[in-house]
């Protein structure tokens, strides 16, 4: 199986042809993300933030991390608060990274699947610096 991760395009983006989610009973690939598949997600987000998108994750984080806080009287620009990656993963952890995962079966077939959609083994993702 292959997978490959992209970004939602806007309703308003004419210039490709529509995306068709997977229904959930169609779907035979795994529920969990891969260890490559979250590199790729965690690695574009971060990519995104760095380019200025705003930020998604919730003050509530699973983690007990008050982010906001942090990142607004951090005065060490290398610290984990307002590290890309980090926030990046914080919004995987919480499901709010407007992502799709498109993965291809040999045969050809291919789901399309939001991230939201797929779970996330804690384990997998260090937030610990």
């Amino acid at each position: 199986m292959q997978s490959e991760v992209s970004g939602l395009k806007p309703a308003t983006d004419t210039s490709s042809s529509p995306t068709f989610i997977t229904p959930i009973e169609e779907r035979k690939s795994s529920l969990y993300l891969t260890k490559f598949e979250i590199a790729r997600i965690v690695g574009e987000r971060a990519r995104e933030i760095v380019s200025g998108t705003a930020i998604k994750f919730s003050n509530n984080s699973e983690a007990g991390l008050d982010l906001y806080a942090n990142a607004a009287h951090c005065l060490d620009p290398f610290s984990s608060s307002v590290d890309p990656i980090m926030m990046a993963k914080m919004e995987l952890l919480q499901g709010k990274i407007p992502m799709i995962v498109s993965r291809t079966w040999p045969d050809g077939t291919r789901e399309v699947i939001p991230i939201k959609e797929l779970l996330v083994d804690p384990a997998m993702i260090d937030l610990e610096y």
